[in-house]
């Protein structure tokens, strides 16, 4: 991971802002990522400790910030709500994984959709050649997030143990 992941203060779409978190968002990034409706298909630790998911949200916290140029990582906020968020799972040369999330709260309002479609654009921006994005067998949402934003399934699938189950899990890719 040789590359500078160059990320900008403010992104602003039609109805979202996709930004650096701040430390008032601590706490809704923790209830986040305790939420079984995103744990499920979003694979976070299975802490059993309060304070790992703080440490977590802490570090997820710094590899927001535009100084780290390491990580790929942005809030989503609707009217300065914390509402998801989206990162790099990974990435070489020219080729970036990415994951996103958006509260169950506020799914099927296409806000998935227009803030991968914004990270679409800065990676492009960036300078990456490719996008990958896996979803869990089952996930349609995500799955028609990932078509409504120009990625297909490119034919690689596998399955994960992820806390006590194993997921099938199928990989789309858009070129940049």
């Amino acid at each position: 991971m040789s590359r500078c992941i160059v990320k900008k203060e403010c992104i602003k779409t039609n109805r979202l802002t996709i930004r650096p978190y701040r430390k008032e968002d601590r706490d809704r990034l923790v209830e986040m990522l305790q939420n079984p409706e995103i744990t499920e298909t979003f694979m976070v630790p299975d802490y059993s400790d309060l304070e790992q998911f703080y440490e977590l949200a802490d570090k997820l916290i710094r590899f927001s910030q535009v100084e780290d140029t390491k990580h790929l990582e942005y809030g989503i906020y609707l009217d300065e709500c914390l509402i998801g968020f989206v990162n790099d799972c990974g990435y070489e040369d020219d080729s970036i994984e990415l994951g996103y999330v958006i509260d169950p709260a506020y799914k099927g309002q296409g806000f998935a959709t227009e803030a991968v479609a914004a990270i679409i654009n800065e990676l492009r921006e960036m300078g990456f050649k490719r996008l990958i994005a896996r979803y869990f067998e089952g996930n349609i949402g995500s799955r028609k997030v990932m078509e409504k934003c120009g990625m297909h399934r490119n034919g690689q699938s596998g399955e994960e143990e992820y806390r006590g189950k194993t997921l099938t899990w199928y990989e789309c890719e858009i070129e940049l």
